[in-house]
């Protein structure tokens, strides 16, 4: 299809209206050129179905991926304050849930990168989420399997009520798929929506499908961009973990969330005001490999420092008084289920804002003068614990090593080198990639004869390390 046909259809068929902040006006509406059905062919949902499809301020349909993250169409605009959940737009919605900011995928367009997504300002814990299909999981999408597009859009009943359809999958071509027809179609304003598909070992659910564009009048079938092709943008933007079975690339890594999927979420029934009921979840996911079981996996990960050398010397500048350091690790877990979190230490003090969940595992630090000692922690999702063999930095200065006999048990994988520091909860300490700060220094009298560690600092020693990620945004699971 060329530029030009796209831009015509594009806009003047799925694209209904964007939001006040978005570049475009709503574009003038042709009438169907055949009696228009219901969305399109299909009915309207119950209470609390598909609680996942939202709507984004009655303009687009958005799905709830996560408890914080809904996925939509980057055509819809990114100038939106709120999302709907419910069976109905605003004003007839269950409930509106601010957002913290939306954003659309740089340069979109054919084919199949219609992404965009909005990081709710509150996480919706009591919604029964559909994952994103991943990894082998994609398989799934062969001609004539059933899936389901769910939509708040045009219908001839009218327009914000949200509707569903089970029609045929057509196929994939230029990373993006083209389904139903036959009077069985998405139509203006569910832009964005989800289409569904059931998995046929476990029963469970997935999210697939992103409703962006197809032919003016509703009923022949349209073109979908797919969320895992965009699954590391997606992460990446969020700041969020959204794939609880594979990783970005879509291998299989399941986590202890690889689990609870519903498997009748249009029909699971309930009410919002009391929550949604959630209706039969699926056990352990096993569709793409071993299902996660913590008890399997015995041995701790690895971990250790790539960059900087140990006993490396650093000079800082004499305008600011302080140099920035590059601290690089890496981290496996052999034949396990994935590494969790990596942790790094100074001094044997957590870096506040340093507990990562994904590689690269990268930091800059702002060091002022002194010796330093690194080391660092990785735990797997079967909360085995695995140590790096601790550095020594110096800067302005020589690194001062400790004797032999005081780094008992500093080996990865061997026992905690700090001395018993506990290790902060699996989620990342911060929400922005600026971090926070962290203490180093001599020991506290000023003794500089012994570089081990001294202890926790004293007062007043916060803030002689800026700690930032190196342009990586952090991902959270959870």
């Amino acid at each position: 299809m060329s530029a030009a046909a796209w831009g015509s259809i594009f806009v003047a068929t799925l694209a209904l209206a964007l939001p006040g902040g978005a570049e475009a006006a709503e574009p003038e509406l042709a009438p169907p050129a055949d009696e228009p059905v219901a969305v399109f062919g299909g009915d309207f949902v119950q209470s609390c179905g598909w609680p996942s499809t939202v709507s984004l301020e009655g303009q687009c349909t958005g799905t709830l991926v996560h408890p914080q993250v809904v996925i939509y169409a980057a055509h819809c605009g990114s100038g939106y304050t709120s999302v709907q959940f419910g069976e109905e737009i605003a004003p007839g919605h269950a409930r509106s849930v601010p957002v913290q900011y939306c954003t659309t995928y740089p340069g979109y367009g054919p084919p199949g990168t219609d992404w965009a997504l909005c990081v709710l300002a509150e996480p919706q814990l009591d919604i029964a989420i559909v994952p994103p299909l991943m990894g082998c999981e994609v398989d799934v999408l062969q001609s004539d399997v059933p899936v389901t597009i769910v939509g708040f859009g045009e219908a001839e009943t009218g327009y914000g009520e949200k509707k569903e359809v089970t029609t045929g999958f057509g196929f994939i071509q230029a990373n993006e798929a083209f389904l139903g027809g036959g009077g069985e179609d998405a139509c203006f304003g569910d832009s964005g929506g989800p289409v569904f598909v059931q998995m046929p070992d476990s029963g469970s659910w997935r999210a697939f499908g992103i409703t962006s564009y197809g032919s003016q009048n509703c009923m022949q079938g349209g073109y979908y961009s797919l969320m895992h092709v965009g699954m590391e943008w997606f992460e990446e933007e969020s700041g969020f973990d959204l794939t609880p079975c594979h990783d970005a690339q879509g291998n299989w890594m399941p986590t202890p969330a690889c689990q609870g999927f519903p498997m009748d979420p249009a029909t699971a029934g309930g009410s919002w005001s009391d929550g949604c009921n959630p209706g039969q979840q699926a056990g352990a996911e096993s569709t793409c490999g071993v299902p996660f079981d913590a008890s399997a996996d015995t041995d701790p990960p690895t971990v250790a420092f790539t960059n900087p050398a140990n006993e490396a010397r650093f000079d800082t500048d004499p305008a600011t008084g302080s140099v920035q350091v590059a601290i690089d690790l890496e981290a496996d877990d052999g034949d396990g289920f994935g590494v969790a979190t990596v942790e790094l230490r100074i001094d044997g003090e957590s870096v506040p804002g340093g507990v990562l969940d994904h590689g690269p595992y990268g930091y800059t630090l702002t060091m002022p003068p002194g010796t330093f000692t690194f080391d660092a922690v990785a735990v797997d999702w079967s909360g085995n614990e695995g140590f790096a063999e601790p550095i020594y930095i110096g800067i302005d200065m020589d690194a001062e090593v400790p004797e032999a006999e005081d780094e008992s048990g500093g080996a990865s994988g061997s026992g905690d080198p700090t001395g018993g520091d506990d290790l902060p909860g699996g989620t990342m300490g911060g929400d922005d990639a600026t971090g926070g700060v962290a203490s180093a220094g001599a020991d506290a009298d000023g003794d500089e004869g012994c570089g081990c560690r001294s202890g926790r600092p004293g007062p007043g020693s916060l803030g002689l390390v800026v700690v930032g990620l190196l342009g990586l945004r952090r991902r959270r699971r959870g």
